[in-house]
């Protein structure tokens, strides 16, 4: 469990609220207040009152040592809303920076700069709520908490702590809008939550006087303007309930501001909020409002969502580089690689043993494989010369055997002819006849599978008796010479 010191203080008095954060939520413990007597101008901040005054309230406590939770007022602060484009939520804190200039006329690099998202009324855009602070009132405050034996941790603005607070304490809040007002003696603080979010603030003049009825009038008149500025802000904004941070004894003075801006309006005790913790209230304490801020900043490590933190101001998070991750992806690439090598100088080791085996083996067989190319080539000489072998005389036997009688038909000139280069063996005669039909039926005589038949010229012959001369080409297919391998020897 944490333990958190939220601290507070105008020129009247310093308020602190001392509190637990756990799984459970929030334990108040102790609320206290002590008289501080300045000048109604002088800050209060880094004044050595304000550190005495806050030492004997933490020696009051018992308190030696913690961590501070400093609540500042909004006129000590510059407050602005923003509406950028849709971006990531890691750039968001670049871009507000980026832009914060155009909004801030007095506000320079060093003033640290924070910021809230709101419920965006505009589709495609985000909506901040983004504060500045001078940086000179920050070391103020972190000297009057140093002096004091305590260490500054967060700084928030006291109204938006006021309404984490209320809204802790009522959740069904988160799904309205409701306007938080905080009298503050001469002044007031107004601040709108729209579904759990600061949305807009203002803090104006108006005296709390229950005997006056101007008091309330001016007061319903301040609560107008602010509706009618937020809706201007963010249009179609319309607040269901207004809570006045205050108790049951000013019932009368909430009654006549519900009437006077006809809305409803709830009185809510900001001791609500610590009704187990011990109270030692300075005689000093006006209005009860002013103990809402510092019990609601306890709520920081719950609600920072909705809180401006100017001591952590919201960065963008710088990704961090894996180097681990790195290093094993190193370690894991050299390992393949070396696996690689292994497998690629093993398994080529082995295939160049391989290829000096065969190129052994091919060595061994240079001398048969000479010797056998030297018998194929004496055998294709042979097989080339027993093709061409061709038996002219049985030949000329067939020519004359299947001759027509020599009555139709009969022979001339005859050539027999073998072709050296292709062993083509060709025989081309003249032959005459009597009538033309009888030319196709002499060489349909003479064309079988082995011979090829070709007409190649018809005349008219000078022969009375056989008027018709024809020539014949006859092509003899090569002889079949079978292949001594192939030859089946008989056992």
């Amino acid at each position: 469990m944490s333990k958190y010191i939220s601290v507070e203080c105008d020129h009247h008095e310093v308020r602190l609220a001392i509190g637990t954060t756990g799984l459970t939520g929030v334990s108040i413990e102790k609320v206290l207040s002590g008289p501080l007597t300045l000048d109604e101008n002088t800050q209060p901040w880094g004044t050595p009152q304000a550190s005495a005054a806050l030492k004997e309230l933490l020696q009051q406590a018992g308190v030696k040592t913690g961590q501070v939770i400093a609540c500042v007022s909004r006129n000590d602060i510059e407050l602005r809303a923003i509406t950028l484009p849709m971006v990531d939520t890691n750039e968001l804190p670049d871009m507000v920076r980026f832009a914060a200039p155009r909004y801030f006329a007095n506000v320079n690099d060093s003033w640290p700069l924070d910021f809230i998202t709101m419920p965006s009324h505009l589709d495609g855009s985000i909506d901040c709520i983004v504060g500045a602070i001078n940086p000179a009132l920050i070391q103020k405050i972190d000297t009057t908490v140093t002096e004091a034996g305590l260490t500054l941790k967060h700084m928030v603005l006291r109204p938006m702590a006021a309404a984490a607070g209320a809204i802790a304490n009522h959740p069904e809040w988160n799904n309205a809008t409701v306007l938080f007002i905080d009298l503050l003696n001469d002044e007031a603080d107004v601040v709108i939550t729209e579904r759990g979010k600061s949305v807009f603030m203002r803090s104006f003049y108006a005296p709390t006087d229950p005997q006056d009825p101007d008091s309330v009038k001016i007061l319903a008149g301040e609560v107008k303007r602010t509706l009618m500025s937020a809706a201007s802000q963010r249009p179609g904004l319309k607040v269901d309930q207004i809570v006045v941070w205050t108790r049951d004894s000013l019932a009368p003075f909430a009654q006549a501001l519900s009437q006077a801006v006809e809305m409803p309006v709830k009185m809510l005790d900001p001791f609500s909020m610590a009704q187990r913790a011990e109270v030692a209230v300075a005689a000093t304490t006006q209005t009860v409002g002013r103990f809402a801020p510092v019990m609601g900043a306890l709520q920081f490590p719950s609600s920072s969502d909705r809180l401006i933190d100017f001591v952590n101001p919201r960065k963008k998070v710088e990704q961090k580089k894996p180097i681990g991750k790195y290093i094993l992806g190193a370690a894991a690439a050299v390992g393949l690689l070396g696996a690689c090598w292994w497998w690629y100088s093993s398994s080529h080791s082995e295939l160049d043993q391989q290829i000096k085996l065969l190129k052994d083996e091919v060595a061994g067989d240079g001398p048969v494989l000479k010797t056998s190319a030297k018998n194929l080539a004496d055998w294709k000489k042979v097989e080339t010369f027993m093709q061409g072998d061709i038996l002219w005389i049985d030949e000329l036997e067939r020519l004359s055997t299947n001759a027509k009688d020599s009555d139709t038909t009969y022979f001339g000139g005859t050539t027999f002819n073998l072709e050296p280069r292709t062993n083509t063996a060709t025989i081309v005669t003249k032959f005459f006849t009597k009538e033309q039909d009888l030319v196709p039926q002499i060489q349909l005589a003479y064309r079988d599978e082995k011979h090829n038949v070709r007409g190649t010229g018809l005349a008219q012959s000078q022969d009375k008796k056989y008027p018709v001369a024809a020539d014949m080409s006859i092509t003899v297919a090569a002889a079949e010479v079978t292949d001594p391998r192939n030859v089946v020897r008989k056992p």
